[in-house]
Parts: C-alpha cells; structure tokens; sequence
C-alpha cells in the first residue's frame, strides 16, 4: 500500500464551528468592528462583532421558541446573502444540523433534498416558499409509499415575510445570546447535510461534522496563510449551498477577517460596478467568468487594481491562460476538492510556480493513494491511478448506507473517482475521472437523475445520460441518447419528437443540468454484462439525428 502524504499539524478534536466563530486564525485578533460580510439583496452589512452577537441572539430566540433537541436538522433555502451566514450559524449554536437547499430548484428537486435531509425545520426564502411547500409535499409522499414517517417541517420565513408565518430574525431575536455549547469529541457532531452526487447516481446527503470543517479551515491556514487574511475581499457569487462557498464565507471568513460581498446570483453588468466598489483581492474563476475576463475588454472598464488571486478548478489550454493571466494583477491560483472532503483537498500556494493543469501540494493531514480503477491494487508509483483520501476533513460518510459500500471501500478511505497523478514533489494533477457525474460549470449534474425523467417521456424507450466536452464554454455539457418509440418511423417525426423531449426536459430541472449538449437518437445503448451503461460509449450508436439544429437538419455539439 503506497500513501503519499504531506506534513501533519495539530488538530483539535474539542472545538466545534461556535467556538471557532469565536477565535481568530493564528491568534491574531480581528477588531470586533470589522467588516466580514455585505449583501446586494437586502443592502446589509455585517461585522464579526454583529455576527456573533446576533447569531447567538437568534439561536436564543429558536431555542426559547421551539426547544429543539441536539441533533435536529434544519433545512436553509436562501439565496446569498448576510441573513445566511446569520441563519446558518444560529442553526448550528442551537445544536442543529444544517441541510442547505438551493431556493432556485424546482419542487421535485426539493423534493428530493427533502427525503434525503428529512428535516425538523425549514428556514426559507419567502419568494420561494410556495415551491417549497411543493415540495415538501411530494416529500411527504415519496417517503409515505416508503413507509417513512416524516412529520410536516415547521417553516418560518427570512427576508421576505409570509402572513401566518413566523420571521426570522424578527419573531427569534432576544435580547441575550444562547450559551455556547462544548463538545469533548467534536467528531461525532453533524454540523451540516450536504447534498452530492458522489461518484454516481441521485445526489446523495454527505455527513459533515464540526471536526471535518474545522480541520479543513486549520489546514487551508497551515498551508498558506498569505492566501487567508483579514486584507482577503472577494465578490461572491458561487451559491452559498454549494461547499466551497459553505467553508470559505462561513467559517473561514469569520475566522481569518476575509469579507465577502454576496451576490444573490450572478450578473455580468451588475459584477462589474461591484468589482470598482468593492475592489476583491480575490476571484472565483469559474469556467464562464474565467472566459468572460479573458475573451473581452471586461477588466479593463472597472477597477481591477487591487486583484491578487484568481481561484480556478478547471483545466485550461496555455493560449487561454495567458490571456487570462494578462487581464489582471492577479495570479492563477488552482485548486481541487469536493463535497465529501469539506471541500478542499489540494490547493495551490501563492507564489508557487506550476505546470499547467496541476493543482499543487496535498493540504496537511490528508493521505493519498492511486489505484488501478475498480481494483484495490496500487498503481504504478506516481500514477495515474484513481485518487483516494482519507484525513480529518473527509466525510464519514453519506446518509444513504448502500452507497458508502462502494464510496469507501477499505477502511476509511474515500474513493474520489478521481483518476490522478502525483509528482516526485507532491504535486497532484487530475487527469480524467472515472465517476459518472457531469460537472457543468461548478454544479454537479447526476445522469441518474436526468434519465429519471427522460424514460418516463412517452417517446422514449430507453435513455442514458453523459457528458460533452464544449472548449468555448470549457464546460461539460449533459447529453442525452434516447432510443426512440418504433412507432416514429419518419424523419421529421423523429427530429420532432427529439426536440420536444428536450423542452420537456429542460422544463422539469434547475438551469444548470439542461441538455445542454443535445438529445441525439441511438439505434442503441451500450451497456456492460451487468447491464449498466457504459457511459464513454453512449455516443458511438448515434443516427446523426439531434435536437439541436432541427431547421437545417445538421445536428452539431
């Protein structure tokens, strides 16, 4: 067994995320006046001072109000914004376990994250709450014909009150703060329930505890605190719900002084004043921004001057990243992580000088092997082999214990699906990925759930799901392959009946997990002795028929 490890740090094992709200990274004190946090939702502002304050005020109020038990779970379904970061942390004061929801889904899809979290109490966005007792609804009966008993949530607004319904803050906030809770052994204690495709089928709940987030904000600090300071601005559009904006605004932030300015959702003409006001240290790099700085004059019509970092997670081509390099002060800083590690497992240094496609150095504590896909056999010494972790911020597993079979396969480690290689120096690359999810644009699209819908659409016979590789978006686009009813015999009816499948579809899910890439007809799907798809192949039975250029009847990705 070969393990390919960095150095270790100290860790403790007794602080959970309220305390850690209440110290400063490296002791250095942060003035209780300090600005962590704005929104351009509700125009707010919040220092560490007001957070700590009316976080503990709120959790008193939730715990004179509805006496929650250790342990309950709380769904949060907000957009970004100061009030979240409030919520979040009053949830987790009470002894609560916080389950994030993204306010944009549709009702099955909440409905979805509702059977998996199953929670006590819902916090929502009042613009959204008739979606979500939509889907509280289908939840209910999901999990009735499961013979799952799961009592109605008790809702309460935020932002945006809802007669009959209790508001917080307003109806929570008392004049005292709640006592700080200690914990002797932190590791036991959920902190939240994170939705995640994992390595393949419906997004899954991953089991998040005070001791993994705390590792992880102890070990990004450890690793290179030039990077994490309280002089550290970012504009912050990345939602909230997904991890690396659940460690990075939350805990880190509070923690280190760095101040995020939330962005409810992202808006290009909206950005740029943002970026000239706010003047961000630090950028998130998605694949759309990334190409938005590099291919336009976009940095040159506001304020960039003060630009240190760019964090990108994706791989990119030398021409495309010296453009990018060139539009700013700032240096390409790449990274790797995932849900189930909290997020972050590698992280590039400031400074560091790196091959591209690498993402640098292993954080502290984490240990590393490669092996040969689907074997427990090591791979050759430096890879590629399939990526697995193990360490102090990785997950102890999902809620669904059938799947933690297969996602942790020998003693703890965590299987990524990840296939990687790791240099004489430490350095990690990911070179491929074995595991069947899409990954468009930072969101994770899970086949499974998109072919849920596709084989109840009464064209189809059968259908799988993969992915396309689209270089001007560099993006992973969801695709579908459909064998169609025999009954559509002609070409028109064909081309037809792909497009409206497509519509269909689009219609059901949220705007990152639309087919993007088309619904192209098969005369097959390709599948292994098992009968389960084999994704890589999906695309070798196509009839050149798509949904994507229906007039001129010359299909193109």
């Amino acid at each position: 067994m070969r393990i390919y490890k960095e150095k270790d740090i100290e860790i403790p094992q007794d602080l959970n995320l309220t305390e850690l709200l209440h110290q400063s990274a490296g002791n250095i004190p942060v003035p209780e006046s300090h600005l962590i946090a704005k929104d351009n939702l509700t125009n707010r502002s919040l220092t560490i001072g007001e957070l700590r304050s009316r976080a503990g005020r709120i959790a008193n109020g939730l715990h004179k109000s509805l006496s929650p038990s250790q342990g309950d779970r709380w769904s949060l379904v907000l957009p970004n914004c100061v009030e979240y970061i409030e919520c979040f942390h009053s949830i987790l004061w009470t002894g609560g376990v916080c389950c994030p929801i993204n306010h944009a889904l549709k009702p099955p899809e909440i409905s979805h994250a509702l059977v998996v979290s199953q929670p006590k109490y819902i916090i929502a966005y009042g613009e959204a709450l008739q979606r979500i007792i939509q889907g509280i609804r289908l939840a209910r009966d999901a999990l009735a014909a499961k013979a799952v008993d799961w009592p109605e949530p008790k809702l309460m607004t935020v932002i945006q009150k809802v007669q009959g319904i209790k508001h917080v803050p307003d109806d929570f906030l008392d004049d005292e703060k709640l006592p700080i809770q200690h914990y002797n052994n932190t590791m036991g204690h959920l902190a939240t329930i994170h939705l995640s495709s994992g390595t393949t089928g419906l997004p899954k709940g991953v089991r998040l505890t005070h001791y993994n987030f705390v590792a992880n904000c102890y070990q990004l600090y450890a690793h290179d605190p030039q990077q994490f300071h309280s002089n550290s601005r970012t504009v912050a559009f990345t939602p909230f719900v997904h991890i690396a904006m659940t460690t990075m605004p939350l805990f880190m932030g509070p923690w280190t002084g760095m101040m995020h300015h939330a962005m409810p959702s992202f808006n290009l003409d909206a950005f740029g004043p943002l970026v000239s006001s706010v003047r961000p240290t630090s950028f998130q790099g998605v694949p759309s921004i990334a190409l938005a700085f590099a291919n336009s004059d976009f940095t040159t019509r506001f304020d960039f001057s003060a630009a240190e970092i760019i964090n990108c997670g994706l791989s990119m081509k030398q021409e495309l990243y010296d453009r990018l390099t060139k539009r700013a002060p700032w240096q390409i800083v790449q990274l790797y992580g995932m849900t189930e590690a909290s997020p972050y497992v590698a992280y590039q240094r400031l400074g560091e000088k790196l091959e591209l496609g690498a993402v640098g150095h292993l954080l502290p504590n984490i240990s590393a092997m490669l092996k040969v896909e689907n074997t427990m056999e090591d791979a050759p010494e430096g890879g590629p082999g399939e990526l697995w972790l193990k360490g102090p911020n990785v997950c102890s597993g999902y809620t669904d214990e059938e799947v933690n079979k297969t996602a942790f396969p020998s003693e703890g480690w965590y299987n990524t699906g990840d296939v990687c290689t790791i240099s004489k120096s430490g350095i990690l690359s990911v070179v491929g990925r074995t595991k069947e999810l899409i990954k468009y644009k930072g969101f994770q699209v899970a086949p499974a759930e998109l072919e849920a819908h596709l084989n109840s659409h009464p064209h189809v016979v059968e259908a799988g799901v993969g992915a396309t590789w689209d270089e001007h978006q560099l993006a992973e686009l969801p695709t579908a392959y459909v064998l169609l009813v025999p009954s559509l015999k002609t070409k028109a009816a064909v081309l037809k009946a792909l497009k409206d499948v497509q519509a269909n579809i689009d219609g059901l899910v949220s705007g990152y997990k639309k087919l993007r890439g088309g619904v192209w007809a098969v005369t097959s799907l390709p599948k292994n002795s098992t009968g389960k798809f084999v994704r890589k192949d999906l695309g070798r039975h196509k009839t050149g028929l798509s949904s994507l250029d229906i007039e001129d009847e010359k299909p193109r990705l």
